[in-house]
């Protein structure tokens, strides 16, 4: 019998930008990756019905984090990575993290996005009973493997950043991994040219005189790449 068509699923990695405080002068922020509620993500590619039987193929994006080391989100598990400069991310001032995605499946591209949002329930970015200043951060994301803006008005002024609230760009296709996929938090091993993006993220704290009400305020933001499988 002939190829069915693959059944194309999505699959979402989160990293979350938890608690990045500001206002005092200080900031203390970290890094961690989150899971859905499923660790194991399936694009059922039914091929070969007949004598051959049926197959299916996995399919997965990660995260690949400072350092080189491949994050897969599981469930309540996260990494904690450094962010730079949040030890001085007061209005007027910005902070930055460099983060890969990759595509993790032999076989199967990745199209894939990347949004920048608040990760509280409430998708306010609220931290406890903390002033919230999310409302006046602006993000910037540059895909440094190709050079494209992805989100915000200039790869170079973050002044220029997206509000959080429309936070959201197109990476957009990366090819299958044409290797045997990498376990959690094994060091990265490159695959076929295009099946990893690095991207720049860059939050921007706005400086207003509303700030000034904002002492001690924080943030809770993730960062969220949603993959599904393309041709």
């Amino acid at each position: 019998m002939g190829q069915r068509k693959r059944h194309r699923r999505p699959v979402r990695r989160r990293i979350a930008l938890a608690t990045i405080a500001s206002g005092a002068l200080v900031v203390t922020a970290t890094l961690l990756t989150a899971g859905q509620t499923m660790s194991a993500f399936t694009d059922q590619a039914m091929l070969n019905l007949g004598t051959d039987g049926v197959g299916a193929h996995p399919f997965d994006i990660v995260s690949v984090l400072p350092g080189e080391q491949v994050a897969e989100a599981l469930p309540g598990q996260g990494v904690a990575v450094p962010i730079s400069g949040d030890d001085g991310f007061v209005p007027g001032r910005t902070i930055t993290v460099d983060l890969g995605v990759a595509n993790n499946t032999p076989d199967l591209a990745a199209a894939v996005t990347v949004t920048v949002k608040p990760s509280d329930p409430g998708g306010t970015g609220q931290v406890g009973s903390s002033p919230n200043i999310t409302p006046f951060l602006r993000v910037t994301v540059v895909d440094t493997t190709t050079g494209a803006l992805l989100v915000g008005g200039s790869a170079t002024d973050p002044t220029q950043g997206a509000p959080v609230a429309s936070a959201s760009g197109v990476i957009g296709r990366l090819a299958p991994r044409g290797a045997p996929a990498l376990a959690d938090g094994s060091t990265w091993v490159p695959g076929n040219a295009g099946s990893r993006h690095d991207l720049t993220i860059t939050l921007f704290y706005v400086d207003t005189p509303d700030t000034a009400a904002y002492n001690n305020g924080r943030s809770a933001l993730e960062v969220e790449f949603d993959g599904t499988s393309t041709p």
